[in-house]
């Protein structure tokens, strides 16, 4: 969980007349906890109380005391249509690994000084979206209004991502008909750095995926490097030929940037 803020405790044992901080490690109950600001689970949101709030739901730290206190919007700013906020708790066990197994519900209400109507909510930099009267999350990947045309490259991209593949690897459309999808992707693409390291040489694999459309997004039904249809008619025996009856094996992916030439005597 990442910290907001952090309570700062100054030493002071050698200054006769001021009390040292309590440590970090000291126990909730004997009124010297040390308490820090980090951010709450977003479990879900529903509009009111009224047309200017919604009420945020929240799984705070539970377990013991001193896992969670005073839930709270944070920073909150509106701009471009969208309201941001931080919903934060205090906490004395967050930084300690396992103290706080458990989660209890809690609420905050977030107003705004105009109704909020139908605008997008970006709480603890994740997205929520008002539908048919009902809050939901918005996908990391495919935002909150995806298109319905399944090849479109919003679709193909999230599936990329979905893979055991380099976050840098964008993929290669080779064949779309709503229902099935085919493309290349390399392994790794830029093995060599953003911009290939000089003397670097990198031979990646470029694989090719086959994809069914499931009502969540693509699903892969098959990999491989060979070209035609056996892979995939194997794993699939509904997929139609002529999206793989022509494809040929795929060719891997080199990367090889130059060696600099050497200084010359004199610079």
């Amino acid at each position: 969980m990442r910290r907001l803020a952090t309570v700062l405790c100054l030493l002071t044992a050698a200054v006769p007349g001021v009390a040292a901080c309590a440590a970090p490690q000291t126990r909730p109950g004997d009124g010297s906890a040390v308490w820090g600001t980090y951010e709450a689970e977003v479990s879900g949101v529903t509009p009111g109380p009224g047309d200017r709030a919604v009420t945020v739901h929240v799984k705070a730290l539970a377990g013991r005391d001193g896992c969670s206190r005073n839930v709270q919007v944070g920073h909150h700013e509106e701009e471009n249509g969208v309201i941001f906020a931080n919903i934060v708790q205090e906490s004395a066990e967050s930084d300690t690994f396992g103290a706080c197994p458990t989660f209890a519900p809690a609420e905050v209400t977030l107003t705004s000084a105009e109704p909020i109507g139908d605008r997008p909510l970006s709480l603890n930099q994740k997205t929520w979206a008002l539908k048919n009267g009902a809050y939901t999350r918005c996908d990391e990947n495919l935002g909150c209004n995806p298109p319905k045309d399944r090849c479109d490259p919003t679709w193909t991209r999230a599936a990329v991502r979905g893979m055991d593949v380099s976050r840098h690897s964008q993929g290669h459309v080779e064949a779309c008909d709503g229902t099935w999808l085919v493309m290349t992707v390399a392994d790794d693409p830029t093995s060599c750095g953003a911009e290939p390291r000089p003397g670097c040489e990198v031979n990646t694999a470029v694989r090719r995926y086959f994809l069914r459309n499931e009502p969540a997004g693509w699903s892969i039904v098959a990999r491989t490097t060979s070209g035609g249809c056996d892979a995939v008619r194997e794993a699939a025996p509904a997929f139609p030929r002529n999206l793989c009856a022509n494809l040929e094996p795929t060719a891997r992916l080199v990367t090889v940037a130059p060696t600099p030439p050497p200084d010359l005597p004199g610079g």
